[in-house]
């Protein structure tokens, strides 16, 4: 399970749990020094879990603001 910590605050699309598409168009805010469980790449796009939930950015928005947690 890879644990990252956010350098910097993104906006990432809410997914749905059981099939991981997205709920919509809108963005929710993730705060800087937020951390992200279950981290992967798919298709280009970064997925990972905050507080419980599965979200989704695109992969050039959160590239470099991701600090791995030991």
């Amino acid at each position: 399970m890879a644990k990252f910590e956010l350098t910097k605050s993104i906006e990432a699309r809410k997914l749905n749990k059981r099939t991981m598409n997205a709920l919509g168009p809108e963005r929710y805010p993730i705060p800087f020094g937020a951390i992200l469980d279950d981290v992967k790449e798919v298709r280009g796009l970064y997925q990972f879990s905050y507080l419980n939930e599965p979200y989704e950015v695109p992969e050039p928005e959160v590239g470099s603001a991701l600090k791995p947690v030991k």
